[in-house]
């Protein structure tokens, strides 16, 4: 640091022993731009913060003809790490102290308009010290701010690990639940739809997964409408989840068809993901895992075929499910299709059948026979089953049998 005049000196103490005035015209040409504006009054007070601190540091570093010392800097590194963590952007940050610098020095050449030698003192002694100090100050900030970035996503990573072995493995303690869900920003109330991605990794090599989960989760908060730090996410059974935030008081119904849709739109933005199963949404450790679970199922039990719509929904399987778990009702309904099971053709004729729509004409060409043989194969299912296939309550029996020998047939 240079060696100052006594002028110099006692004009850089008075501005040191009351910097408010310079630092309210720092902050008044910080606080224009729309950036600032969007702060909360918590982060524009941050933002004060930091400004005072830089200014007032250069005021002791000048006085004593010292650089700040390691005690110095770890107190403004303390208000960089504050900004990492309440995603305040790093160009914001820089800003702020580039800003000081320049109020800063036009406070020095006013002090000297006055007095030709104090000016001369500022530009050819001081100036060079001056904006060196702050340029590097500038990098030392950038340097925190990145290592902090780094810890936080380790740390990020290690909660996500911990609230993910909570929501498989011990779902009924809710107060670790609760606890780390808020360590990580979530609002551990809120009710939410799990995603089941069915993320095709062959080829990407194990260090470079999570990056590639990251870009996805991206993607995700995009075509679902959330913010990136509102999902949550994890690695299971082979599928990437991804917990999607809902509306509160918004009902089941509503939350399905409205995290379908968008969930279409994902699988059209993302060709390597190969299918997308939807949960039903649930609320608390038990109901995120449920809804989980739900997803995975979705996938599992949905026809395996390559067609345009990968996205499966568990409410499209519920009843099945249901009838899965309840013995006589399962019963029924795998009879329905035993009596079928002496003519095999008849069976996935059925399920084309019913996934076209019982549309005759698209049914029979995906199955590849002739139209006439379409209508023999249906009047035999007809005869069989002493059933109708224009009949609704047949039709609704008919088509959770299929999904119940899908998921029995996944289950294997």
């Amino acid at each position: 640091m240079p060696i100052i005049s006594n002028r110099l000196r006692e004009k850089t103490a008075a501005l040191a022993h009351n910097p408010s005035p310079l630092i309210d015209r720092v902050y008044a040409t910080l606080t224009s731009p729309n950036e600032y504006q969007a702060l909360t009054p918590a982060l524009r007070h941050d933002v004060a913060e930091s400004i005072t601190f830089s200014v007032n540091l250069w005021f002791k570093s000048l006085l004593s003809g010292e650089l700040p010392t390691a005690a110095d800097l770890s107190g403004f590194e303390q208000l960089v790490h504050r900004s990492v963590h309440q995603f305040v952007p790093l160009n914001l940050v820089l800003r702020a102290l580039r800003q000081s610098s320049r109020e800063l020095w036009r406070a020095y050449i006013e002090l000297g308009k006055p007095d030709g030698k104090l000016v001369e003192e500022l530009l050819f002694d001081v100036s060079p010290y001056f904006f060196d100090y702050f340029e590097v100050m500038v990098r030392s900030i950038a340097r925190a701010y990145r290592d902090e970035q780094h810890r936080q996503t380790r740390w990020r990573n290690s909660l996500r690990q911990l609230l993910c072995n909570i929501l498989f493995y011990s779902p009924h303690d809710a107060k670790s639940f609760r606890k780390t869900a808020e360590a990580l920003g979530l609002d551990f109330s809120a009710p939410r739809i799990a995603l089941a991605l069915d993320v095709e990794v062959t080829g990407i090599d194990s260090s470079t997964r999570e990056d590639e989960f990251e870009r996805i989760s991206l993607a995700a908060s995009r075509h679902l409408k959330v913010a990136p730090d509102d999902l949550m996410r994890a690695w299971h059974r082979e599928r990437l989840i991804i917990w999607v935030p809902c509306v509160r008081g918004d009902s089941i119904t509503r939350s399905d068809r409205l995290v379908t849709d968008r969930a279409a739109s994902l699988a059209l933005g993302l060709p390597h993901v190969q299918r997308i199963g939807v949960g039903l949404m649930n609320e608390g450790a038990s109901g995120w895992a449920r809804s989980a679970e739900e997803a995975l199922k979705a996938i599992d039990f949905s026809p395996k075929r390559h067609d345009r719509n990968r996205v499966s929904l568990y409410s499209s399987i519920v009843m099945a499910e249901c009838a899965r778990h309840t013995d006589t009702a399962s019963r029924y309904l795998s009879a329905l299709l035993q009596q079928l099971s002496s003519e095999p053709d008849l069976v996935s004729t059925l399920e084309v059948y019913l996934e076209k729509n019982q549309r005759r004409k698209q049914s029979a060409l995906t199955l590849g026979i002739h139209p006439n043989t379409l209508n023999y194969r249906i009047e035999r299912i007809e005869s069989l089953l002493g059933a109708s296939l224009d009949d609704v309550g047949w039709i609704s029996k008919l088509d959770i049998a299929l999904k119940l020998r899908r998921s029995t047939l996944a289950g294997c």
